[in-house]
């Protein structure tokens, strides 16, 4: 999920009455608390592969949630000079734990047993959603407007906030019934309560059928070559092709060329392929092949139009 919803439900949190006695910045340090598994976007200073692969690692286990709660809240208590050291850290713990709470929902999933590079993602929700701004938002705001207490505001927030999961659950469960087949699905880029969907290939399967859903329909929207043959194996065989096979939801085979190891392939994610543009792909690559091994790969910020 995106840094303002973490900011917003961090701050939430910390004006909560449970964490009163941390004092009057209790609000701020819920935000940063909330914000700060993402530090480990720094890696990619190190390079892009580092922090491909580590992104949402550490920072966001199981492992790494005690270190950064004992630590923060030793800063924060011996910055502030309020409350207890315990206090604090029940803010903190509270804060770590809501950045879980939104990512988990989201189409990428994150490592919770780092070091363990599983994903566990539900994808039920965007990781762009306005919906969070104004259940977090705008909702409080207005609340504490008409002169309500700040605690009940965020109270108010995060179980509006509760509500939209709720929704997008059940509205995910509904879809997922439109299709005529047994598909995954992901939530379409900006497109609240309508998801992506695709299926599987099995062993004996060449191809990748991809529906548009909502709770209510079910459009086919394309078929496309399934990641598999010489050119595929070529491809998963380098570094880069795996990390780019790793970060997929749903590879597809774009264009495929690749004739006795010579060639272009060109593989895309159907799961941010965008409901406003049906045939263009925000994320994918192209790669050339020469004696069986790839030579060069673009694409990685280039929209990839069939």
């Amino acid at each position: 999920m995106e840094n303002v919803a973490h900011a917003l439900l961090g701050r939430r949190i910390g004006q909560l009455d449970v964490f009163r006695a941390v004092g009057p910045r209790a609000a701020l340090v819920g935000l940063v608390a909330a914000n700060l598994p993402d530090v480990d976007v720094l890696l990619y200073a190190v390079n892009r592969d580092v922090g491909t692969w580590e992104h949402r690692g550490f920072t966001h286990s199981v492992l790494g949630w005690p270190v950064l709660t004992l630590g923060g809240a030793l800063v924060s208590w011996r910055w502030l000079r309020t409350g207890r050291y315990r206090d604090h850290l029940a803010l903190w713990a509270a804060g770590i734990a809501s950045h879980a709470l939104l990512d988990v929902p989201t189409t990428w999933g994150t490592q919770l047993l780092w070091p363990d590079d599983r994903r566990f993602g539900l994808e039920l929700i965007f990781i762009v959603d306005p919906a969070f701004w104004l259940a977090l938002g705008l909702l409080p705001w207005w609340l504490a407007r008409r002169g309500g207490a700040s605690s009940a505001a965020a109270r108010s927030g995060i179980l509006a906030l509760a509500c939209w999961y709720a929704i997008a659950a059940a509205g995910k469960a509904l879809a997922v019934h439109q299709a005529p087949e047994p598909v995954d699905a992901v939530p379409a880029p900006l497109a609240p309560l309508a998801w992506t969907a695709f299926t599987v290939p099995g062993p004996g399967d060449p191809e990748v059928r991809r529906y548009w859903l909502t709770p209510w329909s079910c459009t086919p929207a394309g078929t496309f070559q399934a990641p598999r043959g010489p050119g595929w194996d070529a491809v998963v065989s380098t570094h880069a092709g795996e990390r780019d096979a790793w970060m997929s939801i749903a590879p597809v085979i774009l264009h495929d060329d690749v004739h006795e190891g010579e060639g272009n392939l060109v593989v895309v994610d159907l799961a941010y392929s965008s409901w406003l543009a049906v045939d263009t792909f925000r994320f994918g690559h192209h790669y050339t092949l020469a004696g069986g091994a790839v030579v060069s790969r673009s694409g990685d910020t280039t929209q990839l139009t069939r």
